[in-house]
Order: structure tokens, then sequence, then C-alpha cells
């Protein structure tokens, strides 16, 4: 894999960052809030089996990428353990007799790391800069038609509709007067020393292939308090064996990004505590059907695959344990999740039934089925990915039963992505792929939404009119059921097969580290939840002092 392209510059921005900080710090910012010293011993390690693939909040979409981002920067609301939106850097708010304008007003003590003071300028700057320019957070402004600062720390946004999900943005809020001096496209832009207002700071980003890591350390003067922790520091181990042997070893502090083998392999070691949950990110697993031409414009041939879906045998020869059956597109980890009563069961009898109610038949009795009437093979065409080690074992799952009722597969594998090769007017039947979730209901349904911006093509005016019913829902009653219902509506037009979620296996050294257990009660994990809390609460033992 190829270096990402900020290491290449990291160690000459890095060693400018450390010659100039002090007269930086001091010129910008000389009467307020400072940092200490890294107090010895209280380094927290976590080691990781991927790198991020941007230090720029705008364009990265990796899930190391987002930890580091909730780390450096804040939102104008936060998520707690429990996923729910509380006051960041917005000390409070008020809504018009409409809803359509919020007024904000930001907390006056919060600092970026380089000692400026956050204003509402910068919040203004971050929102329209990623409306413009963030494939990653556009969908995070969807319905939002001004925004204006009436003073240093007031914010009044306008909205299109009520828009239900503000308080749910998690859009980092960046510092202008960093990214405004940014010359040419921002996407060039490698932002290797993360200035933001979080409680932690980037202190050094190593790229020695002996010692790939990045270190963060704490500050004392961030507004939610003092961490329990000196600093963080994440080490790149390259694989998932690796980063659970670090853990197993005592190299490492915790792991994250591990697979069902490590529930083996660190199963029973001494002082090791596994974490196996389903986050609101937790990765989807999924078949999805062309519904733009071919026999998938029927519900009833997408739902035929469906029968033909053994999820129990798929998800045990590609997953062991580190996984779940699925059924909807939230994961079980989100807030909004359904769980699908009536759900189609594995069944080829049903499925081959359907095929003969289709005008389909065995003719030439060679085991094949043909149209009645044309007299052509039913020949499906399935995309599955390289990179993907799950989507062959459930495509050949797939194939067997799918052979076993009369349906030949035309299967072809791609090295790439997946939705490089189906794509809307492109000749493909069916593809596996998977995706994360969301804590954002309406962001988790947006690409569900219509034709236009649905891989497969699907439309719903049913689905259309709920989701917008959701965009504008405030309460957490009105967004239970409206998300119910759109998954309901999901699951019966059958659009896509959801086969499995992903669990995310993460593991800690209990022996030496503590204060985390009430973040994992409400969160049900450590890390990739979104919040803070986790971060903020672990506590060194007396082993990880020295």
């Amino acid at each position: 894999m190829d270096k990402p392209r900020w290491k290449i510059a990291a160690r000459r921005a890095l060693a400018l960052l450390l010659c100039g900080a002090l007269a930086f710090l001091t010129a910008c910012h000389s009467d307020g809030p400072h940092e200490i010293e890294l107090r010895e011993g209280e380094t927290f390690n976590v080691a990781v089996a991927d790198e991020p693939d941007s230090l720029n909040p705008l364009f990265a979409t990796g899930e190391e990428a987002k930890e580091f981002f909730l780390l450096a920067y804040d939102p104008l609301w936060r998520l707690d353990a429990e996923g729910k939106p509380v006051a960041c850097l917005a000390e409070d708010y008020s809504l018009s007799s409409d809803s359509l304008t919020w007024t904000i007003r930001l907390r006056q003590d919060a600092y970026f790391s380089d000692g400026v003071q956050v204003t509402s300028a910068d919040v203004r700057y971050t929102y329209e800069t990623m409306m413009v320019s963030s494939p990653v957070y556009d969908p995070c402004f969807d319905g939002i038609s001004d925004i204006r600062c009436p003073d240093s720390f007031t914010v009044i946004i306008s909205t299109d509709y009520v828009k239900g999900d503000m308080r749910i943005n998690p859009v980092p809020i960046l510092p202008r007067h960093i990214w405004s001096e940014v010359s040419g496209d921002l996407s060039g832009f490698e932002n290797t020393e993360m200035i933001g207002s979080g409680p932690f700071v980037l202190q050094a980003a190593n790229d020695d292939p002996q010692d790939i890591s990045w270190t963060f350390r704490a500050r004392t003067d961030h507004f939610m308090g003092v961490p329990a922790l000196g600093s963080i520091r994440f080490v790149y181990y390259g694989s998932e064996n690796g980063a659970g042997r670090a853990v197993s070893m005592g190299d490492a502090d915790a792991a994250i990004g591990m697979t069902d083998v490590q529930l083996t392999t660190l199963q029973g070691v001494p002082g090791v505590r596994l974490i196996q949950s389903y986050l609101p990110t937790s990765e989807i697993r999924a078949i999805a059907f062309n519904t733009r031409k071919g026999v998938f414009t029927s519900q009833a041939m997408r739902q035929m695959v469906e029968y033909c879906c053994d999820r129990a045998w798929m998800l045990s020869m590609s997953s062991g344990d580190g996984g779940q059956t699925g059924s909807v597109w939230a994961s079980p980890g989100a807030s909004y999740y359904y769980q699908i009563v009536n759900l189609r069961p594995f069944d080829t009898a049903t499925g081959q039934n359907i095929l003969y109610s289709a005008g389909y038949g065995d003719m030439d009795q060679d085991g094949k089925l043909e149209d009645i009437v044309t007299g052509e093979k039913l020949t499906l065409k399935l995309i599955t990915s390289s990179q993907d080690d799950w989507s062959s074992t459930a495509g050949t799952v797939l194939s067997e039963a799918l052979a076993g009722i009369g349906v030949s597969m035309n299967w072809q594998t791609t090295d790439g992505d997946v939705q490089d090769i189906c794509v809307p007017k492109g000749d493909w039947d069916m593809c596996m792929l998977s995706w994360r979730g969301s804590a954002n209901p309406v962001l988790a349904a947006r690409d569900f939404r219509t034709s236009n911006n649905s891989l497969t093509g699907w439309s719903s005016d049913q689905f259309m009119t709920a989701y917008a019913q959701l965009c504008s829902a405030t309460d957490e009653i009105s967004v239970q059921n409206t998300t119910i219902q759109l998954q309901q509506i999901f699951y019966d037009e059958c659009p896509y097969v959801i086969l499995a979620y992903h669990s995310d296996i993460q593991a800690i050294r209990e022996d030496r580290w503590s204060g985390y257990e009430d973040v994992l009660e409400k969160a049900g994990g450590l890390f990739g939840i979104g919040s803070i809390e986790a971060y903020m609460a672990i506590t060194p033992g007396v082993e990880a002092l020295g």
C-alpha cells in the first residue's frame, strides 16, 4: 500500500513546528490557556491494524482518522456514550417559532491548540467550506440555506425545512486562520499539525517503518476538564494479528479493528479484556440488486434471492463468531435499529416457486431454468471484490443454493471496488459490498432515498415520504418510529439483502487501566463509538504509572 501523502512531509513539518512552537504560542496567545509538560508514564498505547487514509477532515473516510479527529477537534454538539447529543462548542441554542432558524451561542472558553480563541467565524468557515468541498460531510448540511454571525460568539443558521438532525452533526470545527490561508485545492492540504480545539493535540507523527505512530498529548486547558491520561499513542502494526499480539505481549494497552481470529487467540490471556460490540458504525454486509433492468426490476425476484441466502452459514464460514446475521440497513448498535420480526428464512423451495410463478421452468430437463417463452437460460451476473474476504465465501454459498434450484451464475471478481463496475448503467445483476453505519439515522438512510443516489436504482415513494418525515423529526419518539418505518419499507421491497453485521472487536489491558467501565456499559465499546468519553475516562493503574 502506498504511503499516505501527508507522511512525506511529516518530519519536516514537525521539525518546523517544534522549532517555532514556543514563539508562535507566545505571539498568538500570551495571556491565555497553555499546555504543561507531559507527565511521565501515562501514555496509553493503542495498536491499530490500519493507517489513517488522511489527516484532512474534509476527505478522510477511514475509522482511524475519525478517531484522531474525535481527539483533536470539537463539534458544536458531541455525542455522549449513549449516542445522545450534548453541548460542546455550542453552549446553548434557541429555535424560531417555525423551527427554521437556529440561534447558537458559542462558549467563550474554547481555544485551538495554537492558543487562538474559537469564534463564530470558525463555525461559519467550516460549514461553508464543507458544504462546497467535503464529500464526507456534505450530507450533514442538507437543508441549510444561510449562515450568519452577528457577533463573535453567535451563529445563526437558517434552514429550508425543519432540520431535526442539526444536533447530531459530527462536523469538526476547523480553525479559519489556518485553513483559509491554504493556497490551491484543499484536497492537497495534508494538515500534519492537526490544530483543533479538542481535548488532545497531536504531539508527534512518526513515519519510521519500524515505528509508525501518532501521539496525542492531553490538554490541560480544555473546557471539558483534564483527561486522566497524559497522552494517547496509536501504533500501526500492519495487521490484525500484529495488533492482537502486541496486546497479548503487553507492548500495547489496547487494540482496535480486530477480527474473529483474535477472539480465539486473545481469549484467556491474563490481564486482557476482550470487547465484542455492535456500534452505530459497525460494518454492514449485503447483496445489492440492479433494479434498473433485467430480472431484478421485480421485487419478487429480489426476494427469491433472499430465500436462497443461508445467512447463518455465510456468517459462520466467513466470520466465525465475529458477527451476527443481518436484516435491515441499520447496525444493531444504533439506537434506532429495528429487528425484523418475520424475517424471510433460508428456504430454496419457496425461492424456486417464485421462479416458476415468474415464468421460468426446466423445459429441456437439464437442471437449469429458462424463460418458458423465449427459452433463454436464467443466468445472473454477480460482482464481488477480492479485497473483501467475506464476499468470496458468501458468493460461494449463494451460488450453490441458486444452482440447486436451476439458476446459473456468471461470477466476476474485481481487484478494486465493486462500485467501479456496478455503475448505474453497468452490466451487472448483483454485487456484494459493505459499508459502515452512522449514529445519525438521516445520514444512514440518505443513500437509499432516490434512484439518483442509490447504487441499485431502487426508488420508493413510500420510502421518500417517510425520509422527509425523518429529516424534520425533532423528538426521539418520532425519530424512532420513522426509522422503524423506513427499515420495514426497505426490507419489504428488498433492494438489498442485508447478510450480516460484523462486530467491532477490541481489547484492553484491564490489569493496567480502569475508569472506562461506565462508558463500556453505555456504549457497548470503547473505541469507534463516536464519543470522546472513553478517552476522557480511561485511568492509568499502578503499573501504568511505573
